[in-house]
């Protein structure tokens, strides 16, 4: 369950960056925006999942649950933000 809730919040962190890319905001990371410039914004987002479900996988292989759901609340957190600050500029 906790790496069915990474797999989530990752995939609706990734769909809020695909929209705020979307309307001209750019990626903060600065590899993931790097990558964003050379090959595009939808690799840049494939790549983006890929990376989060290979942390989320190696945790669980690992059997880091503690870690994985810490993670888990502060990427609630992040979408939460984001979420935030993109309603607000869409006003």
């Amino acid at each position: 369950m906790v790496l069915l809730a990474w797999m989530g919040v990752n995939g609706a962190d990734a769909l809020l960056t695909g929209l705020s890319i979307a309307l001209g905001a750019p990626e903060m990371n600065p590899f993931l925006d790097t990558i964003g410039i050379a090959l595009g914004t939808q690799t840049m987002l494939a790549i983006k999942l890929m990376f989060a479900m290979s942390i989320g996988g190696v945790l669980w292989e690992r059997k880091a649950f503690r870690v994985l759901k810490m993670l888990n609340v502060a990427m609630i957190v992040v979408i939460c933000y984001n979420a935030l600050i993109i309603s607000y500029g869409l006003d």
